[in-house]
């Protein structure tokens, strides 16, 4: 059992960086975790201070500010130009409408265009210029088949507001789970992790004549072999084991009857086999630590980044996304996707998540095949 205690000397002595990636990992997820939350994705009026200098009194001027008072909130001010300037300037309201005396007279009987004052290029003037709008042409309307200022007022008081009603077509309410954030950045941890650590063991066991002792050994190459991979098996499993273990402590119950624990898990395993494939070849390739640590920084950051890892796939564009898919993450951060947008894995959405980590099974197999060139070579 000399080559497997070997690797897990190689192991501990590597501890402090383990846990220091550990330590960067759930900060991260804690962080992002905080910023984001367990939000809602729901429909809700917006709301935009609105001041109203009333010139007029009458009732379609109040019927007007009542309008507009339903989904934002109204300030009366006083015809001041100066401290209308300051209002604006300091957000005090962000939209300013001047009802003129004769209001009905002029503006709904007549053509005359009500005084609106704005910040320039917001979209809550847009967005109150929409109301007003709206109200100037259900009163015209009303105007126009003869109703009196009381009947018209009447009628937009009881004119009911839409009411948004979101359908729930994925099962889960619009929610992502506090533990989705953790399996989004745990790619970060997996390819920084086993990268440096089998790089510093496979560099170890390449250092000086240790391969020629290692080939004269009584040892069989096959047994020394197995024995590197049952340690690496153990490393890497006990990496797994630590972070699922967090994730049950962490999220509980909320995890365990979400009813996609198990998808979570297999998704992470299968991701873990190919970042531990990976980790062998480039612990195959490079010959220094300064290579190693220059490999590991690039392969994992820029997969976390292009893949969906630390930017969400939904803000990057489409040339990013398609040249991802040639990237093992890519497929694992999509199947985690899914399981955070649905509640239920089946159908079209079983299928996906299954042709996921497929890919990412295919990646794995491919650079172990690629790493049994590379040693073969550096045999011959």
């Amino acid at each position: 059992m000399a080559v497997f205690k070997a690797y897990l000397k190689i192991t501990k002595k590597n501890g402090w960086m383990i846990l220091m990636y550990l330590a960067i990992f759930f900060s991260l997820t804690v962080m992002f975790q905080s910023f984001a939350g367990e939000t809602e994705q729901g429909y809700s009026a917006q709301s935009v201070p609105v001041g109203v200098i009333d010139e007029d009194g009458g009732i379609m001027a109040q019927s007007l500010i009542d309008y507009i008072g339903r989904t934002n909130e109204v300030k009366h001010l006083s015809d001041d130009e100066e401290a209308l300037q300051e209002d604006l300037f300091y957000r005090n309201v962000d939209y300013i409408v001047r009802i003129p005396e004769d209001f009905t007279k002029k503006c709904i009987l007549g053509d005359e265009n009500l005084k609106v004052t704005t910040v320039p290029g917001t979209y809550s003037g847009y967005y109150v210029e929409q109301q007003i709008t709206n109200f100037m042409r259900f009163v015209r309307s009303y105007a126009g088949a003869g109703f009196t200022e009381q009947e018209m007022a009447d009628a937009m008081s009881e004119r009911d507001s839409a009411e948004i009603t979101l359908v729930d077509i994925s099962g889960n309410a619009g929610i992502a789970p506090a533990y989705s954030y953790f399996y989004r950045y745990l790619p970060y941890l997996f390819l920084s992790v086993l990268g440096y650590v089998m790089g510093y063991i496979l560099m170890g066991v390449r250092r000086g004549s240790l391969p020629g002792r290692m080939r004269a050994s009584a040892v069989p190459i096959r047994r020394q072999n197995m024995e590197g991979l049952t340690a690496s098996g153990l490393i890497a499993a006990g990496l797994w084991g630590v972070c699922t273990g967090a994730v049950f402590f962490m999220y509980g119950a909320d995890f365990l009857n979400s009813g996609r624990a198990h998808w979570y898990l297999l998704n992470s395993f299968v991701m873990l086999l190919m970042a531990l494939s990976l980790a062998h070849l480039i612990g195959t390739l490079v010959k220094t630590s300064n290579a190693l640590s220059g490999t590991v920084n690039v392969v994992s950051l820029g997969m976390c980044f292009l893949c969906g890892a630390f930017v969400q796939m939904d803000y990057l564009s489409p040339g990013v996304r398609k040249a991802a898919q040639f990237l093992p993450i890519y497929w694992y951060e999509s199947v985690n996707e899914m399981l955070t947008e649905y509640s239920a894995i089946a159908g079209d959405v079983l299928t996906q998540a299954l042709g996921g980590i497929g890919i990412q099974l295919v990646f794995a197999a491919a650079f172990v095949c690629v790493t049994l060139v590379v040693s073969r070579e550096r045999r011959a």
